[in-house]
């Protein structure tokens, strides 16, 4: 009797056993809604409550910040161009990312090539100067930068902007690049050479293309902090341009009164290229950054 009763309870303490378990993958799973719930509010609240301001006016902003709008208008977004200088800010901006991102695309990875094919003393310390590069920071350079581009009549322009984020993120890109040409296999160099193939043509033909996780990953991470950046363009281009984005809503607040409706509302169109960036090239940013962790 005793061994039946034994076999008996066995499979009554298998599958408790397995109930227990779906309980505490059960727990586990509302945990983790909880906390990714709570982390979407915190994150989301400023760009929600930009996006109801924006719709306000003035004088409702400021009897009750927290409160709805009472319609949802379009004047905001309106004044906001016709009254402010906003819409040179935006195509301020638009320039100084397209044509920094071209420029570092054309040089960087050839640069990075040049150092790991070439190979030898003067490509390794080319390459440390590189590196140097991240170590010093953009304060420490400021103001030999300013005189530089005042001496030779670039201050206040967008191209004294575009070269000092060239010349930032250029050491980035290519400790970026470098560690992914080390895992391209020469062979097909190699091949290419004896088809007749030069060292240019084989870059671009050959191992750009096989370049493109990290260049897209690359562009992305760059592409996002142009868009964003303040303090630059806040240094190099003065008052008399309309500056970026960010510059153009630093002005529209004073000491005394700030617009804010019109505040928010730039806020949110400052939002929308980022957002449409990085959701239209998220799989190749993931794929890239993954790559690059596995060569790592």
């Amino acid at each position: 009797m005793s061994t039946h009763s034994t076999k008996a309870q066995r499979p009554a303490s298998r599958s408790s056993i397995r109930k227990a378990e779906r309980m505490r993958l059960g727990r586990g799973e509302i945990v983790s809604m909880v906390v990714l719930a709570v982390l979407v509010i915190v994150v989301s609240f400023p760009v929600v409550y930009a996006l109801l301001n924006s719709f306000r006016n003035y004088a409702e902003i400021t009897r009750d910040p927290m409160g709805l709008p009472t319609s949802f208008g379009f004047d905001n977004y309106v004044r906001l161009f016709q009254d402010t200088q906003y819409g040179e800010a935006l195509w301020n901006t638009l320039v100084i990312t397209v044509g920094t991102i071209v420029l570092l695309i054309a040089l960087v990875p050839m640069a990075a090539y040049g150092i790991e094919r070439i190979g030898g003393r003067a490509s390794r310390f080319i390459y440390i100067l590189f590196i140097a590069g991240l170590m010093i920071p953009f304060q420490v350079r400021m103001i030999p930068l300013v005189s530089a581009m005042d001496d030779v009549g670039l201050y206040s322009t967008l191209a004294s902007v575009i070269l000092v984020h060239l010349g930032g993120a250029a050491s980035f890109g290519v400790l970026l690049y470098c560690s992914f040409i080390k895992g391209v296999p020469t062979e097909v160099e190699e091949a290419a050479h004896m088809d007749g193939a030069g060292r240019f043509r084989t870059f671009w033909s050959i191992v750009f293309p096989m370049l493109m996780p990290v260049t897209s990953a690359f562009i992305i991470i760059q592409a996002l902090g142009l868009w964003n950046d303040f303090f630059i363009p806040l240094v190099f281009l003065d008052s008399s341009s309309a500056g970026t984005i960010n510059v153009a809503l630093s002005r529209m607040m004073g000491l005394l009164t700030s617009q804010w409706e019109l505040i928010y509302t730039g806020a949110i169109l400052a939002i929308i290229p980022s957002v449409i960036i990085f959701a239209a090239f998220q799989r190749y940013f993931i794929k890239g950054m993954s790559i690059g962790a596995v060569k790592g």
